[in-house]
Formats: structure tokens, C-alpha cells, sequence
């Protein structure tokens, strides 16, 4: 059943001829009634206030001048006869407060309506805004992107009017956020769908397709102008400073396009753009891919050098741009491992507990070369991933150098770490990537425990030798010192003191 809030007056178009009717029908029983029996007079009352109401303040008076026009019929019988002097003063004096009252009351009611229909308009119109607007760019949300999407893809079925789509990614959007904060990543949001509205047509619709990333669907265009419009928005959000609290903070996105092919599925269509926008990523991201259907290839002049020179850096414990946050993998670095450690052996100094920490070194790292960005890439993910999926919340991992990791097991003594540990080596070892079958994901891991109130280069020397242990056993395989001498787990055989 509808509210009043959901009548639309236009659904009563009837109601007022109406109204009309029956004011023309009380004028017709007044025309049998004398001059001063003005009792029928209240009855105009009705279809004013029910005008005013319905259709507002103009409505409503152009029905109390009709009310009051028709209302004069009752001296009519006085004015046609030969006693015009009859008729009352006090009955004029009364029609005419009878008729202002009729007018005043006609306009309070159509002011009220009229409020009361704009309150209403504009409620709706703000609850359209926040179902199909991101509330924090300004931009469209994911509901209005699908429901737009699926429109044009109806659409492009009736007129087989070209289709395209980008998928538009923040760089390292992560580690921006640890930087300087989440509200300067939110401010960074905005400025960037800003920025990518400003890139492109009336016609095209921006969204915020989920976190950092948006979609920008293109009627209408074909995979020329959508190669053209998407490196116009990476090379204008590349060149653009977005200011925060006195920074200028420099960007670079990433980005994905596909033109809707004949007798394409939507599912497959977005899937393809997925597929260009992971490319580019994978290639070193700044870049712009397109899908043609077969291959993703490079469309743009975007120029990705932070990965590569992320790679290539075989210095352990030299930092990236970001001091607290790696880059490749978004892991801490290995200045977190060291401030947790100092901070950790504190606490270990005041109040007891166990601490143990462990290196997981790629084996076969050193047989890629600085050229093979995307292979690097993969060991690096897929072992931050493996680490992951055996690791507690309250477990610490990050990456230590070019080719190891970290892991810091707080409240956990040497055995119990070993559990994680042999689950992370067995998985790696099996594990094998269709993209790359040659390379191996095998580790080996250097294992130790913090005493209390043990200075903490002592502890990475003993993980330094553990991890030398463990590799010059032949790789895959976990070396534990326990304070006095390394020895391969499970192999108490090829143990050597230190």
C-alpha cells in the first residue's frame, strides 16, 4: 500500500475535474436557496483545501476564485428582481469574509503542500545520491557502475554501438596510506576521481570500483579512443600534485581497457579488462594495457621504473623509498623488524616471555636476473602468501632483504615455531606456477631465540649463521640455533657449532 509520500499528483489527474463537478453542483442546489441561507457556502470549503493539498498553492487559489465566482449565483435571484435594496449589508459584508477566508486558506494549505512536496523532492534526491554515490570521492559507487554497465551492455545489444571499458588502479596505494596516513589517502581518493572526471566526457561515467580502484565505462567508443582516453588519465594523474596539509604528493595509477566483443558475455568482458589492468601491474604498473581479445599489450607512453629498481636491489637491508613499507610484496621492511625487535627484547627484559625469529630465504632468487622483473615478482608474492596462510594474527612478517623474509613469533618458544615453519617449507616446495614452471619456490629458513635482555644484534648474528647453515645444507631446509650451536631440524647429524 503507498504512503502519501509516494503519490505522485499526476496518478490523480481525476481528482481535480472532480472537485470541479462538485463545486458546480453545490452552486447548482444554492441557486433554489435565498440570499441570506449561506449555509451552503461551507461546503466550498472541501474541495479548496483538498486542491491546496494535492496540487499546491497555485491550484488551490484558482479553486477558491472559482468557489467564490460560482458562490455569487445565491443574489443572483435578489439582483434580477425589483428589490435589489433587500439584499443585507451584513450578508455582502459576510460573502466577503466568506471569500477572503476562502483565498487565505487556499494559499496556507498550497504553501504547506508545496513545502512539504519540495522536503520530499529533496529527500528523494538525496536518498538517490547516497545508493548510487560513493560518499567519499563524490563519484558513482559500485551499484550505479553495474546498473549502468548492464544498461549499455542491453543497450549494445540493440545497436551493436561500440563499448569499452577501463579499470583505473592506484599505485602502491597501501604504502601511501602508511606513509602519511589515511586521511591523506582519502584526500588523495578524491583528488584522483576529480582528476579522472576531468580526463573524460560528459557521456562517460566514473565509478568507484571498489578501494583504490575505479572503473570509467565509455559509450559509444571504440579501442583507439579508449586507448587515447585511458593514457590521458594516467599521464594526467602523473603529472598532477595533490596537496595535503602543505605536501605535494605525487601518484601514478595504473590502468586496463577492453571493447566489447560480439557475442561476448558482460562476465567475460570485465574479466578481460581485469586481465589488462593485472598486466599492467605486473609489468611494473604506470602503465597503460589494453585486451584485444587474445593478448594484453601496451597501449600509452607509461614508463614503470619503481619495480624494476625494487627488484634489482640485492643490498640486504637497504630501504626503498618507503621505510616502512616494501614496496614489491606492501610487507613492513626490514626498519620495522628491527624497531619491533629492540622493543620486543624490552619488553622480553621486563616481563619474561618467549620470542622467536626466523629468516625465510628464497633458494633459487639468485639464479633470476635483474631483467626478469615479473619472475622475481612471483617468488617474492607467492612466499609472502605461503608465509601468510600458516601464520597467527599476532605473528610478524616482512620482508628482510632482496630475496628473504622475516618472521616474528611473539609469546613463542623455538618448537612451537618450528610447527609454522615445516608447514611454509613443505608448501613452497610443492608449490609451482603454470606462468613460470621453472621456477622453484623451495626455502630455507634460519631460526633463533631472543633471551631476555639480549641485545639484539646478537640475535641477528645468530639468524645470519642459521641461514648460512640452512643454505650450505643444500637449501630447503630450516636451521634452528638455540643459543650455543646451529643445527639442521630433524638432522641433529650435520649440526656445527658455532
Amino acid at each position: 500500500m503507498k504512503s502519501s509520500a509516494d503519490i505522485d499528483p499526476k496518478d490523480l489527474w481525476y481528482l481535480e475535474p472532480l472537485l470541479v463537478t462538485a463545486v458546480l453542483a453545490v452552486t447548482t442546489t444554492m441557486w433554489s436557496y435565498s440570499v441570506e441561507s449561506t449555509v451552503l457556502l461551507h461546503l466550498f470549503y472541501v474541495p479548496v483545501v483538498l486542491t491546496g493539498f494535492m496540487f499546491g498553492q497555485f491550484r488551490g487559489r484558482m479553486m477558491s476564485l472559482l468557489c467564490i465566482l460560482t458562490a455569487t449565483i445565491i443574489f443572483l435571484p435578489s439582483l434580477f428582481s425589483d428589490s435589489v435594496e433587500q439584499i443585507p449589508l451584513v450578508t455582502i459584508g459576510a460573502f466577503m469574509v466568506w471569500a477572503i477566508m476562502l483565498v487565505c486558506i487556499s494559499t496556507m494549505v498550497g504553501i504547506l503542500s508545496d513545502g512539504w512536496r519540495l522536503a520530499l523532492e529533496e529527500l528523494k534526491i538525496a536518498h538517490e545520491k547516497d545508493v548510487l554515490t560513493d560518499g567519499l570521492t563524490g563519484v558513482a559507487n559500485r551499484r550505479a557502475y553495474e546498473y549502468e554497465l548492464e544498461r549499455r551492455f542491453a543497450q549494445w545489444g540493440r545497436t551493436q554501438e561500440p563499448l569499452a571499458l577501463v579499470l583505473v588502479d592506484i599505485d602502491c596505494f597501501k604504502s601511501f596510506n602508511d606513509r602519511y596516513g589515511h586521511q591523506a589517502g582519502d584526500a588523495v581518493l578524491r583528488a584522483v576521481a576529480e582528476s579522472l572526471q576531468e580526463s573524460v566526457r560528459d557521456v562517460d561515467l566514473v565509478a568507484r570500483y571498489g578501494g583504490e580502484e575505479f572503473a570509467i565505462i565509455l559509450p559509444n567508443t571504440g579501442i583507439e579512443i579508449a586507448r587515447e582516453i585511458a593514457e590521458r588519465v594516467r599521464s594526467f594523474v602523473e603529472s598532477s600534485r595533490f596537496s595535503y596539509n602543505g605536501l605535494k604528493l605525487q601518484l601514478t595509477v595504473s590502468a586496463g581497457l577492453a571493447e566489447l566483443t560480439s557475442g561476448e558475455e558482460l562476465s567475460d568482458f570485465v574479466q578481460r579488462t581485469d586481465a589488462a589492468l593485472y598486466f599492467s601491474k605486473e609489468s611494473g604498473r604506470n602503465c597503460v594495457h589494453y585486451h584485444d581479445g587474445t593478448d594484453c599489450l601496451l597501449a600509452g607512453n607509461g614508463v614503470a621504473r619503481t619495480l624494476a629498481v625494487s627488484l634489482s636491489t640485492d643490498k640486504p637491508g637497504q630501504e626503498s623509498t618507503d621505510a616502512y613499507t616494501d614496496e614489491t610484496t606492501g610487507l613492513p621492511t626490514q626498519k620495522v623488524f628491527l624497531e619491533e625487535l629492540r622493543r620486543r627484547s624490552d619488553e622480553s627484559r621486563r616481563y619474561g616471555g618467549d620470542l622467536a625469529v626466523a629468516i625465510v630465504k628464497i633458494d633459487d632468487y639468485a639464479e633470476t636476473t635483474n631483467e626478469d622483473i615479473l619472475p622475481r615478482k612471483s617468488l617474492l608474492t607467492i612466499i609472502a602468501r605461503l608465509a601468510s596462510t600458516v601464520l597467527r594474527e599476532t605473528d610478524l612478517i616482512g620482508r628482510y632483504d632482496a630475496s628473504s623474509f622475516y618472521i616474528m613469533f611473539p609469546a613463542t618458544a623455538l618448537q612451537q615455531a618450528l610447527v609454522p615453519l615445516e608447514r611454509l617449507k613443505c608448501n613452497a616446495a610443492k608449490y609451482g606456477d603454470p606462468k613460470y614452471p621453472s621456477l622453484s619456490y623451495a626455502v630455507s629458513t634460519g631460526l633463533t631465540e631472543i633471551e631476555p635482555g639480549e641485545i639484539p644484534g646478537s640475535a641477528l648474528q645468530r639468524l645470519e649463521l642459521s641461514i648460512a647453515m640452512a643454505t650450505e645444507a643444500g637449501g630447503n631446509c630450516i636451521s634452528v640455533h638455540d643459543g650455543f650451536a646451529c643445527e639442521i631440524s630433524g638432522q641433529a647429524e650435520n649440526s656445527a657449532s658455532t
